[in-house]
């Protein structure tokens, strides 16, 4: 069956569906093929597959970037005004030219994704205390890596078995 999916139009036609962002079970159920063969398929060609995901991805990115400039920029839009006649027909009575504002969310969120530091304060100085308490376990552990374990003495062995020396723990508790 993997036979079947590496006929080069039928290859094509896959990776057209995945650059377009058609999910994998779509297309397997579109093929009509197990979805362990479709996985044997994909393993076979992972860059060219790998290749089209991205291809959507920046198509999808490129689409919301025009949509997020449209909304910073506002503009114009069109209003038409229709009426019906006595047949049910509709007939355009007037044009209008409305003007879109700016959208004030789409600014704030432009100006803090582009100029966090100066838009978005709060998460930086979250980054930069986190960074800084990364720092002080760093210079911690520095610290504690100048201690050489071996050249401390082992204490001795008390004299005694552990039931000697419960018994003594709990008398000095008692006192």
């Amino acid at each position: 069956m993997v036979s079947k999916l590496d006929e080069k139009e039928i290859t094509e036609s896959i990776l057209k569906k995945v650059s377009l962002g058609v999910s994998d079970l779509k297309i397997y159920r579109a093929l009509k093929v197990s979805p362990p063969t479709f996985k044997l398929w994909k393993n076979d060609h992972q860059e060219e597959y790998e290749q089209a995901k991205i291809e959507f991805q920046l198509l999808a990115l490129a689409k919301v970037e025009t949509q997020l400039n449209k909304k910073i920029r506002g503009g114009w839009r069109r209003k038409e005004k229709y009426e019906v006649d006595d047949e049910g027909n509709e007939i355009l009575v007037s044009v209008e030219r409305q003007q879109v504002d700016p959208e004030l969310n789409a600014i704030m969120f432009w100006l803090r994704s582009h100029h966090p530091e100066i838009y978005d304060r709060v998460n930086m100085k979250r980054l930069e205390l986190e960074q800084q308490e990364g720092s002080n376990i760093q210079e911690v552990i520095q610290q504690l890596s100048k201690f050489d374990i071996n050249k401390y003495e082992v204490d001795e062995e008390p004299d005694g078995n552990e039931k000697d020396i419960l018994n003594l723990l709990d008398e000095n508790k008692n006192e």
